[in-house]
């Protein structure tokens, strides 16, 4: 065999992952909140891209003949749009009265100092900033009770350390160290802000958090003593064994609970002030006249706009070579950034469009008229690889009637249909189980066994160690424990 180098000429076809390809997958998979970020730290190292008003794509999918139409000209929020909602001044009923009367005096000075009637908005906005927070209300209290200048500054540091319930769950060593004092400080420091109000701030634990308050209320003694230290064998429905322990019947047992109930296992919840952050939808679904309409929210998603004037004015100075290249280099990135983030939120409206078709029987009824379906049903209709839909559906959420929930929650598997009914979607199933255990008569909770059958009943061929599976998945406890439940509820609210 005669070895030898030789050339040859051969032509075949592959894809090559160009930087503007990897971007273009990139920005499909961003969520509204995230591209807005990558678009602001584009429009930082590209000088012809600028600001302007937030554009609305939506479309519409007639419930008939599920026609889709463009809408590129809409300026409004959809969040806002056709609203029903009246705005009214709802506040917190577990605010103190103090501070009501507190804002209340904030209102009328409000009013005095500025000569004139202010709307409710105005003063409430100026009044609610002034609410004193749990950290400044330990510290009125610490400047009062506390004369040493040193023990101040390591109660003040210690609020750091509170947990939102208002407990002090760290340990003392950990924090004398990062104090840098001594631990017998920390110990000292800390009997003396678990006087402090709310009654139970500072506490290490539960038991210690309750025992607190009913000392306060001087109902503390031996029989709450121990309860308290059996508080985990309550839930298990071991009423025979407490009352033994604390050695009272158990109707007075019962008594004692109820007295529990009346109490704050987190003193600090109060001054929870902080807003709450609620997921921000990226695709919203409303019911229209024609059926549904299917906006991007326009609220979170940014839009790319050229600086064309400054484009117009660059081509009119004569750069040189490096120069040039730069601004030619720079106006085609932001060309094409701009048709890529077209061609995302297009492609999102496309896929979302489709999973409104699939899924009429869920955006009419709700999750139990969830139907099973993948990937493949959605990439065949719309004519694009399943790698495409996954990345668009991964990390967007959607707004219906029914709540926020991510688009993926709307691919599921399949259970199998009783004889020759329809399949089921397993989300619809794991709904079934969760409206049937909801509606079950209290202390007589269904088995594993029983809910399989009624379901099979219904035409869903699925077995107890499924209905298990997705009861465990849903949160909810054995009959056995449910059963024990309720009858802890029973005596602890006669």
């Amino acid at each position: 065999m005669k070895l030898g180098q030789q050339l040859k000429i051969k032509q075949n076809q592959s894809l090559i992952m160009t930087p503007q390809l990897q971007q273009a997958i990139k920005l499909l998979q961003l969520t509204n909140i995230e591209l807005a970020e990558f678009i602001d730290k584009a429009k930082v190292e590209n000088p012809f891209l600028k600001e302007n008003d937030q554009t609305i794509i939506k479309k519409v999918v007639e419930e008939q003949n599920l026609d889709t139409h463009n809408n590129m000209n809409s300026l409004l929020d959809p969040l806002k749009k056709e609203s029903k909602l009246e705005l009214e001044n709802i506040f917190d009923s577990h605010i103190s009265s103090s501070s009501k009367i507190e804002n209340k005096k904030l209102y009328e000075k409000e009013i005095i100092r500025s000569g004139k009637d202010k709307s409710a908005g105005e003063v409430i906005e100026k009044t609610l900033k002034h609410q004193v927070s749990l950290r400044e209300h330990i510290i009125n209290q610490i400047n009062i009770n506390f004369k040493d200048t040193d023990n101040k500054s390591v109660a003040i540091g210690m609020i750091d350390y509170l947990h939102p319930s208002g407990w002090f769950v760290f340990s003392e060593c950990e924090v004398a160290n990062d104090l840098n004092v001594d631990i017998s400080v920390v110990k000292k420091t800390l009997l003396m802000l678990k006087n402090l109000e709310p009654i139970g701030i500072f506490s290490q634990n539960l038991e210690e958090c309750l025992k607190l308050q009913l000392i306060e209320n001087k109902k503390y003694n031996r029989q709450f003593e121990i309860l308290l230290k059996n508080l985990y064998m309550l839930p298990l429905g071991k009423f025979k064994q407490v009352s033994k322990l604390c050695k009272v019947s158990e109707e007075k047992l019962f008594q004692m609970i109820r007295s529990l109930k009346t109490l704050n296992p987190k003193p600090a919840e109060q001054f929870n002030q902080e807003s709450i952050y609620i997921d921000q939808p990226d695709v919203i679904v409303t019911k229209s006249a024609k059926g549904w309409r299917i906006d991007l929210n326009g609220s979170t998603l940014p839009t790319i706009n050229l600086d064309e004037s400054y484009i117009q004015e660059i081509d009119n100075y004569k750069l040189d070579e490096k120069g040039n290249n730069f601004a030619l280099e720079k106006i085609g990135e932001a060309r094409w950034l701009k048709k890529a983030v077209e061609q995302r939120n297009k492609t999102i409206l496309k896929v979302t469009s489709e999973i409104v078709k699939k899924q009429l029987g869920f955006f009419r009824h709700g999750l139990s008229h969830m139907k099973p379906m993948i990937l493949k049903d959605i990439s065949d209709a719309i004519g694009m690889h399943e790698s495409t839909v996954s990345r668009v559906t991964n990390s967007k959420l959607i707004l219906t009637e029914w709540g926020v929930m991510p688009l993926k929650n709307f691919f599921s598997a399949s259970i199998s249909g009783s004889e020759n009914s329809e399949l089921h979607a397993a989300s619809a199933v794991r709904e079934a189980i969760k409206t049937l255990i909801t509606s079950e008569i209290a202390g007589k909770p269904l088995s594993d066994d029983k809910l399989a059958g009624i379901l099979n009943k219904e035409g869903m061929d699925i077995a107890r160690r499924t209905v298990a599976k997705y009861r465990d998945m849903l949160n909810i406890p054995s009959s056995s424990q449910r059963r024990k439940q309720s009858r802890l509820l029973k005596y602890a609210s006669n």
